[in-house]
């Protein structure tokens, strides 16, 4: 009876030191698992530089937008895998998902200002696969005025030709105080100027139109500006009105970038680009002068809006890399089109 009661006591023994056993080597894991998580979160953080993503006051309707920006200090590509808000009264998206060492991508955030008002605060979340898993919270904060209204949301400039003016109008919409008015409108960008127009005042109420417009020397690109609108009001006078649109060039080349796939010295290799114009037009010569015994290119003589231009590069007896820059000449345009190529011969 002895004997057994000394087992029973034992094997209980062994029991408990074996829960004890399990359980030191799960605290174990749960905690090498916070510390990798951790580790993973502490690695992709140094890549964004915004702490925080404060919107200010903003009027009802309007389209506000902010960039984070993403750049990859590493020497291995960087991957998102995801980007969301954690509120409905923001949203997220990523201009790309792949950066490369050294490259950067950027995430536009934008508040919902059509079904949501007053304070909102949310959290944009950036989440990567590649190189391995991390997640960055950054916090979104944002005032949405339910007494300014601006229709439409923003100033839009949509493929305006280069050398072209072109004019935009928001009205804008007050009701509250009798006496609140509009007193400034501060434009930074010299290129950009503002006529603001009173509308109708009563019963609470007041209008505005501003037109804005764009000088005809605006360069072809993408246009991203803000507008500050000045009013009376001591608490919050300044309500932002974003400025976005495109100006499209006389001429554009496409790729913008040619990167001619690898060949052997004494080898060709043959890319093509697309020169596109408003009008028809005839491309006179395409040129490099740092190699210009390299590159040939068949040009039609015929006026076209699109022109297709096969060209080949013959490789040297040099192995190595190289850039260059191609000078396409237009007839009756001064200013010629110049592209960047690149290539490796091996």
């Amino acid at each position: 009876m002895k004997t057994g009661g000394l087992t029973t006591r034992r094997t209980a023994l062994l029991g408990q030191v074996r829960i004890m056993k399990l359980g030191i080597i799960g605290s174990f894991c749960l905690t090498a698992t916070l510390m990798s998580t951790a580790v993973a979160d502490d690695w992709a953080r140094p890549m964004v530089q915004t702490k925080k993503i404060d919107f200010g006051v903003i009027a009802t309707g309007s389209e506000v937008k902010k960039l984070v920006e993403v750049k990859n200090i590493y020497n291995q590509a960087v991957h998102i895998s995801e980007v969301k808000t954690t509120c409905g009264c923001s949203a997220a998206a990523a201009g790309k998902t792949t950066i490369e060492p050294g490259g950067t991508a950027s995430v536009q955030v934008k508040m919902n200002t059509h079904k949501f008002r007053q304070k909102k605060d949310s959290n944009l979340i950036i989440r990567f696969d590649l190189p391995r898993f991390a997640e960055i919270r950054i916090p979104i904060t944002a005032y949405i005025r339910s007494d300014v209204v601006f229709d439409p949301g923003l100033i839009r400039f949509d493929n305006v030709d280069e050398g072209q003016e072109a004019v935009s109008v928001v009205n804008i919409r007050y009701a509250g105080r009798a006496d609140w008015k509009i007193v400034d409108v501060k434009v930074d960008d010299p290129l950009l100027t503002a006529d603001l127009r009173p509308g109708q005042r009563g019963n609470g109420r007041v209008d505005y139109n501003l037109a804005v417009k764009l000088d005809s020397q605006t360069k072809a690109g993408r246009i991203r500006d803000m507008i500050t609108i000045v009013t009376n009001d001591r608490n919050n006078p300044y309500v932002p009105l974003m400025v976005e649109g495109t100006v499209v060039p006389e001429y554009s080349v496409t790729p913008s970038l040619v990167k001619f796939r690898p060949v052997q010295a004494g080898g060709s290799v043959q890319q093509r680009i697309v020169v596109k114009g408003r009008k028809d037009f005839r491309i006179e010569s395409v040129n490099c002068d740092g190699m210009s015994d390299c590159f040939d290119a068949i040009v039609s003589a015929e006026s076209r809006k699109v022109h297709v231009v096969p060209i080949r590069f013959s490789a040297p007896q040099d192995p190595g890399q190289f850039e260059e820059e191609l000078v396409i000449r237009i007839a009756g345009r001064s200013q010629p089109l110049r592209l960047q190529v690149s290539g490796v011969i091996n």
